[in-house]
């Protein structure tokens, strides 16, 4: 065969292909970012889904038509990058232009058009990696007898790819990602050599057809916010102006000023509460068209409508000398807190651009006023051990706007955490922690038995006597003590709870007194609707059940598990073997339950996807097929290692998002850094390819003890350098996913170089198999991790690549 008459394969020619699969995982993530913003990120992830279902279809037409490919190569290698090309401009156009409506999903009447919606996202996404797939499909055919080395370019240059788009999201506007990366692919056709077209001619359709994809991404393009998103209204009102812009691989932060923007926060509609005051106007910050809090307008705020918060009780219980903010509300809580009396105020604010809109301002949006009173910090509200050297406190206050901000701000309501910061009060002091109930009562549900177990972790033995709860309307406060909360300070609650309109949920009334229900709740269920008698709280009844330890009276059908640092999702309550009652209520699903929906909808196709992969061998030509045996033993093997190394690799962005406290960066640097690793892992099994199997031992068995030194000390060690500089986190997570990245990356190469000769055409399938594999472990893992724990990927990834060790396809066929 012509290929194996190359003995070797020049760095030179591998540069094309590495440049395309830069290009294409950048695409893919800018895809994603798009999603996020112009609509929302949970629906991105499902259309995503579907790239490494194009590249594993064209694995699949790769083998099956493997002579028309390889006679094809010197047509195809040059004109791949250019159709490309056009695939991802006119992909990216189609998609700004497909009228999506994401709540239409979640109504049974209208959600037919949607699913139409989602199937031109499809249409739209799929040529372009449907042909990314076939050029790397055609480098290994052509390279196979250096398939270590060529997978290492493919690794490196995604890798390298996900990193420049984290650079690139900190200059350029999401909304123009996809311009910037369509001169890599026209350097890459540049780049390539064909024995058909000269080199000129190659460069010139490339340069004209790198201009018509660029102005048809600038100019065709409609990528707007979805008019659904918060953003939406305040940024259409009269004299609505953008006062400010920062873009960051965390979000795209807009200041907004508009006459709607106020400080919002939960106060009682009694006048004489309020006493003349009125609630300040302010600008508004918003991340991805979500709003993440009201910032003030000046540095003298007036901070009498706190009187009539829900948020205030903590601050009238006690004096509030030594006060710990888990988020500062924009500043407005500093004020607040100022106000009522602290003289000690430490506020943790780990997003980057709020903190630095505390120190320094944005746009016309005033820094906090220096004062020695305040500390700012931008601490984890994770790393308890460090936030505890400046206790203890009076109170600690977790704000609202905190827990809505990200999904790692909230893992600060697991058990763990709770404990630590109620072994941080002072005897008599409170941790207030609030719940929405805008939407779903079932959180606050959950949290009862939440803050009853975290009571339990700080060694409280009746957690009933140190919870109080109460309510408004739309919001529920869980206030802790690690002292018994007296009598004095319950008929407090009564009085400032009597007065504002505001329910005292727990403890229960005393006996033969009953208390009046100023805001009426409706309890719906997803399987039963269960009317309550007039004047009733069904709260309440679930909080006596909830810091009890009982069943819940009204929220049975849901899961109700307490939140915990290795299951640190405070959502996820929908029991997903009851799908069919669930999507029978689908118009009751909040939006933040709706990514396990997805995660579930992307399992089922992943699934079909792979199955009709692994079956494609069925297909060839007797002569030329897989013996049995050879073709169990590839099928294993390939879906084995897609499967283990995004378990691995999710556990991985998990745990870093969590330390690093920043999801979008740690979810570049991770999958940069293992990608890169994984290609020096591919070299490496190029030089050794001569003893795969002595070869492959030695990679799963580091995989394997990595994966047990991970389960024991990983988390001890994030935790005690949890408060190290951010380059000096980056070098240890790099120090930790260096070796397991390495052996991971020395399996693939090994297994694809099993395949030549007659056997040349499966090469393929094998890796589509891989691809599609990698599929449903996206999903299953995130299930897992949500109904498990994140230590059960570790588990799964270490049992996957134990079966891969012993499923080695054969020793190579001679070429004939």
């Amino acid at each position: 065969m012509a290929t194996d008459a190359i003995k070797d394969v020049p760095a030179a020619r591998l540069v094309p292909l590495f440049l395309v699969c830069l290009a294409s995982i950048a695409y893919e993530i800018a895809l994603t970012r798009f999603f996020a913003i112009a609509s929302w990120s949970e629906y991105g992830y499902w259309v995503i889904s579907m790239t490494m279902a194009g590249l594993a279809a064209s694995g699949v037409v790769a083998s099956l038509f493997s002579r028309l490919l390889i006679r094809s190569l010197p047509v195809l290698l040059p004109s791949l990058p250019i159709l490309m090309l056009l695939a991802a401009s006119l992909g990216w156009v189609w998609v700004t232009v497909v009228p999506f409506n994401p709540l239409e999903l979640q109504n049974k009447q209208l959600w037919y058009d949607q699913l139409l919606n989602i199937a031109q996202y499809y249409a739209a996404i799929f040529p372009f990696f449907f042909m990314v797939g076939l050029y790397l499909s055609a480098y290994f055919v052509h390279y196979s007898h250096r398939i270590g080395r060529v997978y290492a370019f493919d690794l490196a240059g995604a890798g390298l790819g996900a990193a420049l788009l984290l650079a690139l999201m900190f200059v350029v506007h999401p909304f123009w990602l996809v311009p910037c990366l369509l001169p890599v692919l026209a350097l890459a056709a540049c780049l390539e050599m064909s024995s058909v077209w000269p080199r000129s001619r190659v460069r010139i359709a490339a340069l004209a057809t790198l201009v018509v994809s660029v102005v048809a991404a600038l100019f065709l393009g409609q990528a707007r916010i979805n008019e659904y998103k918060e953003v939406f209204a305040p940024m259409n009102t009269q004299d609505a102006r953008v006062l400010a812009t920062v873009t960051s691989p965390k979000g795209l932060y807009q200041l907004l000023d508009n006459f709607t923007e106020r400080l919002d926060t939960d106060i009682s509609n009694n006048p004489d509460v309020m006493a003349g005051a009125t609630m300040p106007r302010a600008y508004g910050l918003y991340a991805d068209g979500n709003r993440l809090a009201a910032l003030p307008r000046t540095t003298d705020v007036d901070t009498r409508y706190f009187a009539a918060a829900l948020d205030a009780l903590p601050y009238r219980l006690r004096p509030p000398e030594r006060t710990l903010l888990l988020g500062a509300a924009g500043g407005f809580r500093i004020h607040e807190a100022l106000r009522a009396g602290a003289t000690r105020v430490v506020t943790l604010e780990p997003d980057d651009a709020l903190r630095r809109a505390l120190l320094r301002g944005i746009g016309p949006a005033p820094a906090f006023p220096a004062d020695q009173r305040v500390t700012i910090r931008d601490t984890s509200p994770l790393a308890t051990r460090v936030v505890a050297r400046d206790g203890p406190f009076d109170v600690i206050d977790i704000t609202r706007e905190f827990l809505g901000q990200s999904d790692t701000n909230r893992a600060a309501l697991s058990v763990e955490v709770l404990g630590d910061y109620v072994g941080m009060l002072k005897p008599g002091g409170t941790l207030s922690i609030p719940v929405s109930i805008r939407e779903f009562t079932v959180y606050a549900v959950k949290m009862f038995g939440t803050a009853r177990e975290g009571l339990r972790r700080a060694g409280i033995a009746e957690p009933d006597k140190h919870i109080v709860i109460y309510r408004s309307a739309w919001n529920v406060r869980i206030l802790l003590s690690a002292t018994p909360w007296t009598p004095e300070a319950i008929a407090e609650l009564e009085k400032f709870c009597d007065e504002r309109s505001f329910d005292v949920v727990f403890p229960p009334a005393r006996q033969g007194v009953k208390r009046t229900v100023f805001n009426e709740l409706p309890v719906v269920s997803f399987d039963v609707t269960q009317a309550q008698p007039p004047g009733s709280d069904p709260l309440s009844e679930e909080a006596n059940a909830g810091v009890a330890g009982q069943a819940s009276p009204y929220h049975a059908f849901f899961k109700l598990e307490p939140p915990s640092i290795d299951r640190p999702y405070f959502h996820a309550v929908l029991p997903l073997t009851r799908v069919e009652t669930i999507l029978d209520r689908i118009e009751l699903v909040p939006r933040e339950e709706l990514v396990y929906l997805i995660n579930l909808a992307v399992l089922a196709q992943a699934l079909v996807i792979a199955t009709l992969v692994l079956l494609m061998p069925l297909m060839t030509r007797r002569g030329t097929a897989l013996p049995i045996g050879r073709f169990a033993k590839s099928a294993v093997y390939f879906a084995g290692l897609g499967l283990g190394f995004l378990t691995l690799e999710i556990y991985l962005i998990e745990k870093a998002s969590q330390y690093l406290h920043d999801r979008v960066f740690a979810f570049g640097l991770v999958l940069a850094m293992m990608l890169v690793c994984s290609g020096a892992g591919s070299l490496l099994a190029e030089r050794v390819r001569d003893r795969p199997r002595t070869w492959l031992g030695v990679a799963v068995l580091t995989v394997l003890v990595w994966c047990g030194v991970a389960f024991i000390w990983l988390d001890p060690l994030l935790i005690a350098t949890a408060t190290e500089p951010f380059a000096v986190k980056i070098a240890i997570l790099v120090a930790v996913a260096l070796p397991v990245s390495v052996a991971l990356g020395m399996p693939m190469a090994l297994g694809l170089s099993q395949f030549q000769g007659v056997r040349l055409a499966f090469l393929p399938w094998a890796w589509a198999v891989n691809g599609a594999c990698s599929i449903i472990s996206t999903p299953l893992a995130n299930l897992l991790a949500v109904s498990v724990g994140l230590k059960s990927l570790l588990l799964l990834g270490a049992a996957l690549y134990a079966i891969v060790v012993f499923t080695l396809p054969a020793d190579r066929v001679a070429a004939k």
